[in-house]
């Protein structure tokens, strides 16, 4: 169940230390260890990249990431993360729509998604919104992990 007071924006400055906090708590899920408010604030300034978070009363809960290519229609979600007592109450697919209807509204058809092989709930997660796995990479991170890469076209949601 989804709280009402759930608001979801594009990212501001303000966010960037609760996206680090949010991210080193979840670090074992994604291919950087660690990322700094530096990184997240030079991100978010390219012009084919957005980052959204998702508040509750106005605290952030969530993050996702969206890098777009406008000129070939394609682009690939990443990183998306949803403060773990916040998991499973459908706040996540709140955020991918949002953030596949941002796509969809800048003629973006294809999207990708890259998650570490052992990262299940992630993996189940994408499947149950629609993402069906397109390809494997063994030893794919800095760390030797193995990588399923999973993608969805724009037509299939959003209409």
């Amino acid at each position: 169940m989804i709280p009402e007071e759930i608001t979801i924006r594009e990212f501001n400055r303000n966010d960037a230390k609760d996206i680090v906090k949010l991210h080193s708590e979840s670090s074992e899920n994604f291919e950087e260890e660690e990322i700094t408010e530096d990184f997240i604030l030079n991100i978010a300034n390219r012009n084919d990249f957005r980052l959204f978070v998702i508040t509750l009363r106005g605290r952030v809960i969530g993050f996702i990431g969206v890098l777009f290519h406008i000129n070939v229609g394609r682009a690939e979600i990443g990183p998306i993360c949803i403060h773990s007592i916040y998991r499973g109450r459908g706040i996540g697919t709140r955020l991918l729509d949002h953030a596949m209807e941002f796509l969809r509204q800048r003629g973006i058809r294809r999207v990708i998604v890259r998650i570490k092989s052992e990262n299940t709930r992630a993996l189940m997660f994408f499947k149950k919104n629609g993402f069906i796995e397109e390809g494997y990479f063994r030893e794919y991170t800095r760390r030797g992990e193995d990588v399923i890469q999973l993608r969805r076209f724009i037509w299939e949601c959003c209409v």
